[in-house]
Parts: C-alpha cells; structure tokens; sequence
C-alpha cells in the first residue's frame, strides 16, 4: 500500500519558527526558497563565493550565505539541491562538523546516501524531500495555488519525527497540495537514475 499525504496531515508549526537553509539555488533551490518564504518559513540560501546565484537571490529578497561553513552554523534544517557529483566535497568541508546538533539534513535526490557517499552524522534526522517536477514547475503550481507532487522518505530519525518534518517542508514547497508519496532512498535514487 502506498502513503500519501497533504496539507491536512502536515504540521508546519513544527519548523515554522525553525531557520532553513538551502544549499544552491538551481532548478530546484530556487523553487523551495522562495516557495518557503512565500509560505512564511524563515528561509536563507547558501552559495559559494562569485557564484552567479548570489545576486539572484538577493534580488528575489532572500537572506543569502556566501560562505557554507558559516551559513551552515545557522540552520535548524539544511536542504542540499546542489548537483550530485558536489554534494560530497560540500558535506565534507562544510557541513559535517557545523551543522548543530540535532539539525535536519534534507536532501532533493538520494543519491548521496543510498550509495553511502554522504555518512551523516548519527544525531541527525536525514530526510528526502523529492518535487516530481522541475523547478521552475515547482514554483509556478505553488504561484498558482496548486503543488506538484513530491516524494518523502526517511533514512534517520534521531528526533522521532522526521517524518513529520519531511511532511511540513513539503507543504510549505507546496508539495502537500497535490500530495505527499512516502517511498525510500532506495526506490527514489533507482527509480530516478533508471527512469
């Protein structure tokens, strides 16, 4: 049988007052930052130094990082969205030891920690959150009041309520309007990279 959820059964007071922060800002960082903050989360994004992104976002009015280590020291929860292959090198160098205790780590693709490049660390929820769309879908549905559908899985749940974290981050992408499909990293990574 096959989980879905939506809006009705996500509580976003959970992470309403918590501070995100979404490492890049592509396809798909864009979509969740501003979707975030147009749904009232309290929302940075993080780019390395000359990125062309930086002016980007702050012309979109966002809090933006150009310095992940720093920015990583901040978060509450902490998407990664930027290309597979970098995902490594950023945990590694700028999130592994920064990250509080007790962070959220989100991800939009399992990759990383299905074929165990990322190990995160044990005091951490570690969560996917998958649109299944392109941003630029994403974020037109959610202007539209609508939603595209995402994905949610969970590979650690130190809190106890990942889940219910995954569920209120995808309402507030919009995610929970159209629904909310629980699968796992497994399923997620090679359905994609097959499909």
């Amino acid at each position: 049988m096959v989980n879905v959820y939506y809006d009705k059964d996500s509580n976003v007071s959970l992470i309403k007052s918590k501070k995100i922060v979404i490492f890049g800002y592509g396809s798909q960082g864009h979509a969740h930052a501003l979707n975030l903050r147009d749904s009232g989360f309290d929302v940075a994004v993080s780019l390395r130094k000359g990125s062309g992104g930086i002016e980007k976002a702050k012309a979109a009015g966002l809090k933006v990082f150009d310095n992940n280590a720093e920015a990583a020291k901040t978060a509450d929860l902490a998407m990664i969205l930027i290309p597979d292959e970098m995902q490594k090198a950023l945990y590694d160098s700028d999130l592994k030891d920064n990250l509080p205790k007790g962070c959220a780590l989100l991800f939009g693709h399992g990759f990383n920690i299905h074929f165990k490049r990322i190990v995160a660390r044990d005091d951490m929820d570690v969560l996917l959150i998958a649109p299944k769309g392109p941003g630029h879908l994403v974020r037109s549905q959610y202007e539209d009041g609508k939603g595209v559908p995402c994905l949610i899985a969970v590979h650690q749940d130190k809190s106890g309520k990942a889940k219910d974290i995954g569920l209120a981050y995808a309402s507030g992408i919009g995610g929970g309007r159209a629904g909310v499909i629980e699968t796992t990293f497994k399923d997620e990574t090679e359905t994609d990279l097959f499909g």
